[in-house]
């Protein structure tokens, strides 16, 4: 087998920081609602908040290196607090701001400005 008849297909893995923080002053969203984000590939991606919130995201490019990182607690010996570590887990390439969404007479969805 010569390098050209194997071929090795690698997908890139893309992470997306979801800005929620416009819709949250607005609107209370329960913690453990179920969601559906759909259009991730559209210059306007909805996300559907327990079947009763709309909203309507919007691309934003991030500026220079934005990380994501995990926290963990470590267990400590006895007499000893606790303690934290943090890692990092992923480089966000792209932010997806959120905002309410209306649906005009046409059927269509837009933002709406807050």
């Amino acid at each position: 087998m010569n390098d050209e008849s194997v071929k090795v297909s690698k997908e890139e893995e893309e992470y997306v920081l979801m800005d929620l923080d416009d819709v949250s002053r607005h609107i209370d969203i329960p913690p453990d609602a179920p969601y559906t984000l759909s259009g991730l590939d559209t210059l306007n991606p909805i996300l559907t908040i327990d079947g009763k919130i709309k909203l309507v995201g919007e691309y934003l490019e991030t500026i220079g290196t934005c990380l994501a990182f995990s926290d963990k607690e470590v267990a400590a010996a006895e007499n000893q607090t606790p303690r934290k570590t943090v890692e990092p887990v992923a480089k966000i390439h792209k932010i997806l701001k959120f905002r309410l969404a209306l649906d005009n007479e046409d059927g269509e969805t837009r933002a709406t400005t807050l």
